[in-house]
This record gives C-alpha cells, structure tokens and sequence, in this order.
C-alpha cells in the first residue's frame, strides 16, 4: 500500500531540514520596496495577474513549496546549486562577477548561492514581487522584470545565469525569445544554466492517464511538454555552445528522503494548479479534488513506479 497525502505532509515536516531552510522559509514574508505586481485570486489562491500563461500561484503557500524543491533539486544533484563545471569558466570568488536568476520566486536559489559565494553579485528578477526583504545577503538584489519583454540590463552584463522551471510558464514561440534575450546579456564566455522538468511516466494507468492529460492541455495551450529535452537544441539554435547535459531519474516510489521530497512536490504541483486541473479530470467539488490528490499520492507508490525526470543543462556563450 502506498503512503496517503496526509502521511507524506507529517513525514515532509518532520524530515531531516537543511541548515538554511526554515529561515529561507520564513524569509519570504513582507512587502517588496518595490511597486507591488498585481494579481487574481482563484480558488483562495493568488495568481500572476499578468499576460505570462504560467500556472502556477504566486502565494506564500506555492513559496514554501519552492523552498522545499529547491533543496530537493540540490540534494538530487550531489548538494550542489549547479554545475561544477561552472567554476572552470566562472570565477565565483571574484567581486567583479554578476549572476542572475531568472525567474527567481522568493529567491531561495540565490541566497543560498549567496551564502556559499559572498563575494559575487547577485541579482534575481521575477514577474512577481515576493523576494525576502528583511533577510538578504547584502550581495542580493532583487527586481522585477519580463523576460519576454525585453530585461532592464545592457547587453554583455552577466556571467552566469540560472534559469529554471520554464516549462509552465512560456508558450512555444517565447522559448526563442527567452533564450535570445538571456543571450544578449550574457558577457562572451559566459555560461548559463537551465533546469527542466519532464512529464510524470511509467506507474500505473490512473498516473500515465495523468500525465497524457496534462500533455493535452499543455498543447492546447501552446506549451510544449517536452520541453527539457529540446533545451539543448534551443540554446544552440539561440547561438549558445551546449557544454554538457545531465538527466537525473526520481522514483516517487521510494522511501529514501529524496524521492519524498520530490513526491511532497509533485502532490503539491497539482494541489497548486487545481484551477486549471479539475476541469481536465472533471472534477465538480473540492472534496473529489481532494481525493484525487490522496490518490496521486497513493498511485504514485505502487509498482510499476511513476518516474520523473530532471535535466540540467549548461551552455556557453561564444567568446
């Protein structure tokens, strides 16, 4: 029998923490200095009241599940927030280098970075205004800005540039436009990194249904599902020069705390795009949806395991 939602949220808040986790946590709260985006509330959750298709909320519910993804993502690659291969073309140490995250939420990436890292200068920019105002690194800023509608920074700026979990939030066509921009203000020899998710595969029928759905509706809405496996063509097509490729499989199945943590996001990924869900699994009222993400949670851990997959990807720009 599989683990229920309920018992993987105990198991999630009493297991091992990172050092850094609960202040990250609690450092997302307050408001930004800077002019408040705005946004729609949908279901008592708060959205981007933007022209960006992403998703998901911009709450501090769907914050503290990016925490906990964050530390997921690093523990499943090796305890690291990227590439090793970055440092031998980036120097991490020096206060002439800037970094930028993309798309950076509350910024747990970046202050983490920050923390390993405090000389170089960090800035992470996002469409919505929910970075830590109280606790920062004083190597951290944080801006708001649209990827897609042109960056506030000169050309040649960055020398290192973190992009990740696009795949719910671009169209198609706007993967060029990213990836063209981020290019601009990338300095010659610069390196950028992008993380991608895959779709949910193998489990059982309820979890391959699952995931041929949310292929349909991601196509229905001119997303590409598949994205993290065209990323390295994209950024060739782009005028990077692809480094290296990474591919790391997760067993939602298993018991080690990876896998849970990873099992706790996937839960917490559908509890947060329900507005959008229900209507694909025709679901009426929030007790079947409810029950549908008890099921998830139990599908997910039965044989044959339901996989996903991580791929990281690293490129240079051309000197």
């Amino acid at each position: 029998m599989g683990t229920s939602l309920s018992s993987i949220r105990k198991k999630k808040r009493s297991s091992q923490q990172h050092p850094s986790s609960a202040t990250q946590v609690s450092s997302t709260g307050g408001t930004s200095s800077q002019e408040k985006t705005s946004s729609t509330i949908i279901n008592g959750r708060s959205f981007h009241n933007t022209d960006s298709i992403y998703w998901l909320p911009n709450d501090d519910a769907e914050n503290d599940r990016l925490v906990g993804q964050h530390f997921a993502m690093k523990s499943l690659f090796g305890g690291r927030n990227f590439n090793d291969k970055v440092l031998e073309y980036v120097d991490m140490g020096s206060q002439a280098t800037k970094v930028l995250d993309c798309g950076c939420g509350p910024g747990t990436w970046i202050m983490d970075v920050a923390t390993d890292y405090p000389s170089c200068q960090l800035t992470g920019i996002d469409l919505s205004d929910v970075f830590p105002t109280s606790i920062r690194p004083p190597n951290v800023t944080f801006e708001i800005g649209n990827v897609l509608t042109r960056l506030p920074y000169e050309d040649n700026t960055f020398d290192f540039i973190n992009l990740r979990f696009f795949i719910l939030a671009l169209r198609v066509d706007e993967w060029a436009i990213t990836l063209k921009e981020l290019y601009r203000i990338l300095k010659p020899g610069g390196i950028i990194e992008s993380m991608e998710c895959g779709q949910l595969k193998n489990g059982r029928d309820f979890t391959k249904d699952l995931a041929n759905r949310v292929v349909v509706f991601m196509q229905s809405r001119d997303q590409d599902p598949f994205i993290h496996s065209k990323i390295p063509t994209h950024l060739k097509e782009a005028g990077f020069e692809p480094i290296e490729t990474t591919v790391k499989d997760i067993y939602l199945g298993k018991s080690d705390s990876i896998n849970r943590e990873f099992l706790w996001d996937v839960i917490n990924i559908y509890k947060s795009i329900k507005p959008y869900m229900a209507a694909q699994l025709n679901l009426q009222t929030d007790a079947e949806y409810d029950e549908f993400l008890n099921r998830l949670a139990i599908e997910c851990q039965q044989e044959p395991q339901t996989m996903w997959d991580m791929s990281s990807t690293l490129a240079r720009k051309p000197l």
